[in-house]
């Protein structure tokens, strides 16, 4: 494996992917850097890749515009014992071509463009070549009293592509311009400088750890690899190497991009800092969508219908089925399913067939979830986005949560459509009750003809009419009269055969019981998965985009080795 460098333009459209998906979940000031970074190397990658902008930042008194009128050799800059003295950038230019466009863009309209001095010479070198495109601002006291002052400074460290701190031996470690002004370009080494400046003040033999306590302040501000220079205005002291690292960073030409770099590295992790998309998984588990569904359920009030569907099985075998006698006091009690509205006594109960524009408008009667089962379908949401997001930030919780119950208001229409819309009574028509009918029908039969001969033979020895002689089973023990034999077979028949269709009948609502639990459990499953799961897997989706987004923005990326 090895390390790919990103380009920069590659690593401008991740940053904003990733500030796209982080919209509505990373803070205000993490975003507006964000829109910055973005809207400054767009406005810079249409100027002038030739010159290298470099602004010289400090606190009152530090001496910045001394320095610049020495480094270029004339006085570009006012320099005064009045305080604050700049109150408008200045610039310097070498190579003027093309740098006018630039300067608009920074709103500089003073401008000195250099033909000679120390730094026009220090650009062109023994070999007289033509000196590299250079522009050096110096700009308002970042301490200053004057507010539109100060604007103008802070507004120059988001635009300019190389930070020169200025500071003097008295306000080195002044906390405004560390806490304010330095420590947020942490990981700017590459373009930042630090000057010491009037070390010309300080005796020789203090120098060493004057210059080392500057250099850990800047290392505890993030600036790892930023060099530190002591210079003197007056003396001249180090203005040389000044020049020449400038020189340098505008003749490599990479200033630019190692400003936008830095840039892009800083807005990426000011995002991934306050709102992390790490620790989160891809997608929702089985574990967590179960966990969801069963929530679900009870407010969908599955379990009271599944328990219908079985007594309505009962109660439909019965109605077929039972004894002929007692059988109409089925027909005139309701169906369970059908006081529901779930496919009761209907035609389409019957037939096990619902049209899909009835089942759409329809509602069941189901008695409305009570607040303890809404609670728990709310607490079962906010459990679900929980148990998918306990690694993962503050933020990223939270916006599962709001993902988890952003429809929550179509769930109780979803949930009784759901159950409104399933073929219960799919298959409730027994084989085995036409077979029992017709059993009942004849034990009915065979009671009704032994009940009625035994009256008849009654009512003909009341009127002394002598009666047929009367049939008489004598395979039996006891001999036994034809018709008697008929009442009690007619009814013990009835009641074995009763008995037996009850029996089957709750073996047989068992099985319609669970097939109803399963087809509303799946019902119920895809109005999760469509109101509640869907929203969150999408913003998993954008956890793990910006997750990735934000590592090339900051110029994390590996490329295997061909």
């Amino acid at each position: 494996m090895r390390r790919r460098r990103i380009p920069v333009s590659e690593r401008r459209d991740a940053l904003e992917r990733a500030r796209a998906d982080l919209a509505d979940i990373a803070p205000a000031a993490a975003l507006e850097r964000a829109d910055a970074v973005l809207e400054r190397i767009d406005a810079r990658s249409a100027l002038s890749a030739e010159h290298v902008v470099v602004g010289f930042f400090g606190a009152t008194g530090s001496g910045k515009s001394s320095l610049v009128n020495a480094l270029v050799g004339q006085e570009i800059s006012p320099a005064a014992v009045r305080r604050p003295t700049t109150s408008t950038p200045h610039a310097a230019v070498v190579g003027g071509m093309g740098a006018d466009a630039l300067l608009d863009w920074l709103e500089v309209p003073d401008r000195h463009e250099l033909t000679g001095g120390p730094l026009v010479a220090a650009g062109t070198g023994r070999r007289g070549q033509s000196p590299p495109g250079l522009v050096l601002l110096d700009l308002p006291d970042l301490d200053s009293v004057q507010g539109d002052h100060r604007a103008v400074a802070e507004r120059m460290t988001g635009m300019v592509d190389v930070l020169v701190w200025v500071t003097d031996p008295q306000k080195y470690a002044d906390r405004v311009l560390h806490r304010d002004f330095v420590e947020p370009f942490a990981g700017h080494d590459a373009v930042t400088l630090v000057l010491l400046n009037q070390i010309d003040t300080v005796r020789e033999d203090e120098r060493g750890a004057l210059r080392a306590s500057l250099t850990d302040l800047m290392r505890r501000d993030g600036l790892e690899a930023a060099p530190v220079l002591t210079v003197s205005a007056e003396s001249g002291e180090g203005l040389d190497e000044l020049r020449t690292r400038l020189v340098d960073l505008a003749r490599a030409q990479e200033a630019v991009a190692e400003r936008q770099r830095a840039d892009l590295t800083g807005a990426a992790d000011a995002l991934r800092d306050s709102a992390d998309p790490g620790g989160l998984p891809e997608r929702v588990d089985a574990a967590s969508e179960k966990q969801l569904c069963t929530a679900l359920e009870g407010a969908a009030r599955v379990e009271p219908v599944v328990q219908a569907v079985g007594r309505a099985y009962r109660h439909r075998a019965d109605a077929r089925s039972g004894w002929p006698v007692v059988r109409w006091i089925r027909r005139v009690r309701p169906d369970p399913l059908g006081r529901l509205h779930l496919g009761g006594s209907g035609p389409a109960g019957r037939r096990g067939e619902r049209e899909d524009g009835a089942a759409a408008s329809a509602r069941s009667s189901l008695p409305a979830p009570d607040a303890a089962s809404a609670a728990r379908a709310s607490e079962g949401m906010r459990a679900f986005a929980d148990t998918l997001s306990h690694r993962g930030s503050d933020p990223w919780r939270a916006d599962l949560r709001r993902a988890a119950r952003a429809r929550e208001d179509e769930l109780p229409d979803a949930l009784d459509q759901a159950v409104v819309g399933a073929d219960l009574s799919r298959r409730t028509r027994g084989w085995w009750w036409p077979v029992l009918d017709v059993l009942q029908w004849l034990a009915l039969a065979a009671w009704v003809v032994g009940l009625g001969w035994l009256a008849l033979n009654a009512v003909l020895g009341f009127f002394q009419i002598p009666a047929p002689p009367m049939p008489m089973i004598r395979e039996l023990w006891v001999p036994i009269p034809l018709p008697t034999a008929l009442v009690a077979v007619g009814i013990g028949a009835g009641i074995l055969l009763a008995l037996l269709g009850g029996a089957v009948a709750a073996l047989v609502s068992r099985l319609h019981a669970a097939r109803a639990r399963r087809l509303l459990r799946g019902r119920v499953r895809d109005v999760a998965r469509d109101l509640v799961i869907a929203p969150v897997d999408a913003r998993l989706e954008a956890a793990q985009r910006s997750a990735t987004d934000l590592a090339a923005a900051g110029g994390d990326a590996t490329s295997r080795r061909v």
